[in-house]
């Protein structure tokens, strides 16, 4: 029973790769959800511990540690614009499990000017993201997910709404500290667009593994992004060269280190292979692709930052708080 549900479930998967190609609008959703995400690549979807941002990507990961957890996370993103995140966890009994979650992107304000380039005021845009997740732990190593979210997306005068789903499938093994898990997000569709356009929600399918190692207390993350379409790359390097077979394929990698994951104090380390590629500078060593971070608890609350290296001209600084309301409230 078990088998065929899970092969029922990823054959769903392959079902909506092939019903959803491009990406053109709303990508602030592959924006990291919390600083920890940030910190270990930006990409990692397989962390099963009590860190309730990751059920806000990965629905499956929801587990009773999450109950009436809350987090809260800001961040400046590129061009000093502002980003923000909350997610907040409830479990019932019986393994049923619930997450809901929030996300803005605000890119401030924006002169307006004519085609002569004179200004006329000011307008503002940004994204906004409003979504629920279910989960199942159908049996003591397997969760299921999925969730709606609603997309709202407005620069000026001018609205785009949407609605996506996301859905995923958790195996995670207690006694060997390992989570495998699949997840999909972004499918949907745009029912009202800015200019009578169809476009596209940035769909993915990305394959996570984690490993907290037993000899020393290092958890490492590695993740397979993209998977529904082969080749995400530029077409060619920094340098000019055509992108060859190898950078295709490592360009849907992404690598996470957390030292002493299981304890008061975490430092993170990740590195985003196509971010490292795509934002390189010719003969200069820029650090991109890499981010870093920790996470402190101080009583009953966790604080969390990461700074991660785009470029550069640019770089992101991500702060987070996560605590328990029921120990709070005790």
């Amino acid at each position: 029973m078990r088998k065929k549900f899970i092969t029922l479930f990823i054959s769903g998967f392959s079902l909506i790769s092939f019903s959803q190609t491009g990406e053109r609008a709303f990508s602030f959703l592959n924006i990291a959800i919390s600083p920890r995400q940030a910190a270990l690549g930006g990409d990692v979807m397989s962390i099963y511990d009590n860190d309730v941002n990751f059920t806000a990507i990965n629905p499956s990961l929801l587990n009773e540690q999450h109950h009436k957890m809350l987090s809260i996370n800001y961040g400046k993103y590129l061009a000093n614009t502002n980003y923000g995140t909350i997610v907040y966890a409830h479990a019932f009994e019986s393994g049923h499990l619930i997450s809901g979650y929030a996300r803005y992107l605000s890119y401030g304000k924006i002169p307006r000017t004519d085609a002569d380039g004179v200004q006329s005021g000011e307008f503002s845009a940004g994204d906004f993201q409003l979504g629920a997740n279910y989960a199942l732990q159908f049996e003591d190593n397997w969760t299921i997910g999925g969730g709606l979210s609603f997309i709202n997306s407005k620069i000026d005068q001018f609205t785009s709404l949407a609605m996506a789903a996301n859905a995923g499938i958790t195996y995670h093994d207690e006694d060997s500290k390992e989570t495998l898990s699949i997840s999909a997000r972004n499918f949907g569709y745009q029912f009202k667009t800015f200019n009578g356009t169809q476009e596209t929600l940035p769909f993915r399918v990305d394959l996570g593994y984690t490993k907290i190692l037993k000899q020393v207390p290092v958890a490492l993350s590695i993740t397979a992004n993209n998977l529904q379409r082969f080749d995400i790359s530029s077409s060619e390097n920094v340098s000019g060269v055509k992108t060859n077979l190898g950078r295709k394929i490592a360009d849907h990698l992404s690598f996470g280190v957390e030292l002493f994951p299981e304890e008061r104090f975490n430092l993170r380390l990740g590195y985003n292979v196509k971010r490292g590629s795509e934002m390189a500078v010719l003969d200069q060593r820029n650090f991109s692709g890499l981010s870093g971070g920790f996470g402190i608890r101080i009583k009953d609350f966790r604080f969390e930052y990461a700074h991660v290296r785009y470029h550069n001209a640019s770089n992101m600084n991500f702060f987070g708080i996560n605590f328990d309301i029921n120990e709070l409230m005790r």
